[in-house]
């Protein structure tokens, strides 16, 4: 398909080039609980013995003398010297369904010289994730993953524009039962993070 492009613009945008197409060269690198990578941050309540996977909690709760903490929810964040263009997160929830939150950093250059740069910005958010593991209640119980239909993994994989580093964060459900053994079990537990970066670019 040869095309001359000439002059060739889109309609509205006289000052922009008419531009080339870029090829990616991906790479992808793995991580794995507990997540100790001299890139990776993890700031968390939880202070470990899980055996499923690192959990997270989706909010920090307050004392009890005040309404709310204040504070955001815990997180992990990958930064990596290439741009990151995708990212996958595999693991399970507590109590499904589980949401997984990502907030990027993108790289310098990245926006259009027109555009508003308080429009938009680069969140993404996958629900309904339906993987869990058995909870403590239901492991005292005896419960095993055969007898749990729902128990088992999920995984959240999102496009990103080219971004310096991630930050991920997630939930559970809160049912709300008043018999509920572990109202506030609502962490989704991370067992494998996939970063895929643009090398060269």
């Amino acid at each position: 398909m040869a095309t001359e492009l000439g002059d060739r613009r889109i309609t509205g945008y006289p000052d922009d080039a008419p531009r080339e197409k870029k090829e990616l060269e991906l790479k992808t690198y793995e991580y794995e609980f507990p997540f100790n990578y001299p890139n990776a941050t993890l700031d968390r309540v939880w202070v470990g013995g899980e055996r499923h996977g690192i959990e997270l909690y989706p909010i920090k709760t307050s004392d009890g003398s005040v309404a709310t903490s204040g504070l955001p929810s815990d997180w992990i964040i990958i930064e990596e010297d290439e741009p990151i263009v995708r990212i996958a997160v595999i693991g399970s929830v507590c109590t499904p369904p589980g949401s997984i939150l990502l907030e990027c950093e993108p790289v310098d250059g990245l926006r259009h010289d027109g555009e508003n740069k308080n429009a938009v910005t680069a969140r993404f958010r996958a629900d309904n994730l339906w993987g869990m593991h058995l909870r403590g209640d239901l492991l005292n119980q005896g419960g095993t993953y055969q007898s749990v239909p729902i128990s088992g993994m999920s995984c959240a994989a999102f496009e990103i524009p080219p971004s310096n580093s991630v930050r991920i964060s997630v939930m559970g459900a809160i049912p709300g039962w008043t018999d509920d053994n572990y109202p506030d079990d609502v962490h989704y537990s991370f067992r494998l993070i996939r970063t895929t970066v643009a090398v060269g670019n």
